[in-house]
């Protein structure tokens, strides 16, 4: 069966958008290729650019042999985005890691680190019975975690926009019924938080509080903790932690002069020995 999104011009305007988003993919490619590139605790060795033709292993029979259901256009996009050696582990944001679709269809480099057919988490593989009533397969999930707070990135290639999905239920969760019943929207606001916004916009947000230290990546690839908040009031969660951290960071020249791989080291070596000091 072929799929195909909706032209977003077609519909009403997005309810959630102050001015209207459209897609394009070379636009997400440069977004994300951005983010991975500057993440302060991910090797930039780590970050791999897809080659001139795309991932030969990522192909419209490979994504449906894995029982995903994607429009030609959002596996285009997956055969064309940059990914980030592992599969597991590697942390772009609080409670979400990237998702290597090299390691969904089972061709990946397993590096150690358990690659192969249900890795990593997708929410369409774990619950097939339920896909259709969640997201339409135009949207691509670009994050996974490894609880049940784990925080799903979804990208709609309908126009371009991110929507935050978490397992257990929307944090901050919008009045029922912010899309017409039938708007192939409406996924957002039945099971996703209270925002959408387009990727580049997130992007930038993301990398600011990186640049200003309020997100704190621990290096390694742990599965605790990945991207921690730094919240300024001291005994906050983590304040110990984080406040370390920063000043590791600091002292390694963040961010304009950055030692990265000295400073990744020198954070492990502190993580390793903090209890120590206490």
């Amino acid at each position: 069966m072929a799929y195909a999104a909706p032209d977003p011009r077609d519909l009403p305007p997005d309810p959630r958008l102050q001015v209207p988003s459209t897609y394009q993919r070379d636009t997400i490619i440069q977004a994300l290729t951005d983010l991975y590139e500057r993440l302060p605790h991910i090797d930039p060795s780590d970050v791999h650019r897809a080659p001139a033709g795309g991932w030969p292993e990522i192909t419209d029979q490979s994504i449906a042999a894995r029982g995903l259901r994607k429009t030609a256009g959002a596996v285009d996009l997956l055969r064309h985005l940059p990914y980030i050696t592992g599969p597991a582990n590697c942390w772009v944001a609080p409670e979400a890691c990237a998702v290597d679709y090299r390691a969904v269809v089972g061709t990946a480099a397993a590096n150690g680190s358990g690659s192969g057919p249900n890795q990593p988490w997708l929410w369409e593989l774990s619950k097939p019975g339920l896909r259709e009533a969640r997201f339409p397969p135009w949207v691509v999930q670009l994050t996974t975690g490894n609880d049940a707070e784990s925080a799903c990135y979804m990208l709609d290639t309908m126009d371009g926009t991110v929507t935050k999905f978490v397992m257990t239920g929307p944090v901050y969760p919008d009045p029922p019924g912010l899309y017409a019943d039938g708007d192939p929207r409406a996924w957002r606001d039945k099971w996703c938080d209270d925002w959408t916004m387009p990727l580049e916009d997130l992007v930038r947000e993301w990398l600011d509080k990186y640049r200003t230290m309020r997100f704190v990546g621990m290096p390694g690839k742990k599965s605790w903790p990945g991207v921690l908040v730094h919240r300024e009031r001291e005994g906050d969660f983590m304040w110990e932690e984080t406040t370390a951290m920063r000043e590791v960071y600091s002292e390694h020249g963040w961010p304009d002069h950055y030692r990265g791989q000295n400073c990744r080291e020198a954070i492990l070596q502190w993580w390793a020995n903090r209890r120590s000091r206490t």
